[in-house]
C-alpha cells in the first residue's frame, strides 16, 4: 500500500495518496520509464548536435565567424547592432562571436551545466522520488527546448520579411550562438539552465508559501524566475558575451530584450509548475504510466497554445499602440 507523500507545495499543502508513491516505488516501470525518456533525450541531443555543427545549412544556422554573412536578419537588422560602439562592431566583424569557437570554454560550460543539473536532479530524487524527479528534468528540458526552437525556426523560415502591427518590418525572432551540445536549435546549457532555475523557483515558492495554494505557488515561482531573467538576459546578450541575438521587429523592448521573452518565462514556469504538482493526483487517479503520458501530452499541447497566445497578444498590442497614436516600437534601453 502506498504511503502519504509530502506534495511539492510543502507540509501544509493538501496531501494525496499516490499509487504507488516514492516510498513504495514501482521498480519495473520506473526502470523502463527512465531508460525510455533519457534514451530518447540522449538520441535527440546527439542528432541535434551533429546537425547543428556538421550540417548547419539544413537549418540555416548563422555563422559565428563571419557576421557579415548574416542574412534575414543581417547584423544591422538585429538589436545587437544598436548596442555596439564602432569599436565593438569592428571587433565582432573581424573576430566573430566571442568565445563561440573556443572548444575548451564550450566544454567547460556544458560540463558545469551538467553538474548543476545533476545536483538538482539528485535533490529532487531524494525528496520526490525518481519518477517525479525524472518528469521534472526531462519535462522542463523538452518543454523549454521545444519552445525556444519553435520560435527560432519560426523566425528563420516564417516571420522574416513580414511586418508587425505598426507596419514595421520583422526580420525574424532570435537564435543562440554558443553551445557544444544542442537539443534541436537550443543549447543543452540553456535547457539545463531552465531546469535548475525552474526547480529552484518552484521549490522555494512551495517552501515559503505552502498555504497559498497551487496557483499561488506557481505564480510566485513564475515571478521569481521572470525576475531572474530581467537581469540575466541583458547581460548575456551584451556585446561582450552575445550568447544569443535578437532580430528587430518586436513592438516593445525592455532593456534591449523583447518583452515577450519575459512574459514567456513567467508563463512557462507558471504552467509547468501546475502540471508537475498535479502529477501525484494524476497518478492516484490513473496510475503512473497513464499519468506520465498525460503529463507529456499536456506539455506539447501547451507549446501550441503558447504560440497561438503570443501571436494574438502581439496583434492586440499592436492595435492598442496604434489606437494610442504610437507609430513605432517602444524601447526601454539596456542600462536604463
Amino acid at each position: 500500500m502506498g504511503v502519504l507523500q509530502e506534495p511539492p507545495g510543502g507540509p501544509h499543502a493538501k496531501r494525496v495518496r499516490p499509487a504507488p508513491g516514492p516510498s513504495a516505488p514501482s521498480p519495473s516501470f520506473d526502470r523502463r520509464f527512465g531508460w525510455t525518456v533519457f534514451g530518447l533525450l540522449a538520441a535527440a541531443i546527439v542528432f541535434s548536435t551533429w546537425l547543428h555543427h556538421f550540417q548547419p545549412q539544413v537549418l540555416c544556422v548563422p555563422s559565428n565567424k563571419d557576421l557579415s554573412s548574416w542574412q534575414n536578419p543581417s547584423l544591422d537588422q538585429t538589436t545587437l547592432a544598436d548596442r555596439l560602439t564602432p569599436e565593438e562592431r569592428k571587433v565582432l566583424l573581424e573576430q566573430g562571436i566571442p568565445g563561440s569557437r573556443d572548444a575548451g570554454l564550450l566544454l567547460f560550460g556544458d560540463l558545469l551545466a551538467l553538474v548543476l543539473g545533476w545536483l538538482c536532479f539528485a535533490h529532487a530524487r531524494r525528496h520526490f522520488g525518481f519518477w517525479m524527479a525524472s518528469c521534472f528534468l526531462v519535462g522542463s528540458f523538452v518543454f523549454t527546448g521545444l519552445e525556444e526552437s519553435m520560435w527560432i525556426l519560426l523566425g528563420r523560415f516564417a516571420t522574416a520579411g513580414s511586418v508587425n502591427a505598426l507596419g514595421e518590418p520583422v526580420y525574424g525572432t532570435y537564435w543562440f550562438t554558443k553551445g557544444l551540445l544542442w537539443f534541436l536549435e537550443t543549447p543543452v546549457t540553456a535547457c539545463l539552465g531552465w531546469f535548475y532555475i525552474a526547480y529552484a523557483c518552484v521549490l522555494v515558492a512551495g517552501k515559503v508559501f505552502p498555504r497559498r495554494g497551487l496557483l499561488g505557488r506557481a505564480a510566485v515561482g513564475g515571478l521569481v524566475a521572470m525576475g531572474i531573467d530581467l537581469w540575466l538576459d541583458p547581460v548575456v546578450t551584451s556585446p561582450e558575451m552575445v550568447n544569443w541575438v535578437w532580430a528587430k521587429g518586436d513592438l516593445l523592448l525592455l532593456f534591449g530584450i523583447p518583452h515577450t521573452n519575459f512574459v514567456g518565462w513567467f508563463l512557462l514556469i507558471f504552467l509547468f509548475a501546475i502540471y508537475w504538482e498535479r502529477l501525484p493526483v494524476l497518478e492516484a487517479k490513473w496510475g503512473r504510466p497513464k499519468a506520465s503520458a498525460v503529463f507529456f501530452l499536456l506539455l506539447v499541447g501547451t507549446e501550441i497554445a503558447i504560440l497561438v497566445f503570443f501571436l494574438l497578444w502581439m496583434s492586440s498590442l499592436g492595435h492598442l499602440l496604434s489606437a494610442l497614436g504610437v507609430r513605432q516600437s517602444l524601447r526601454i534601453p539596456a542600462g536604463w
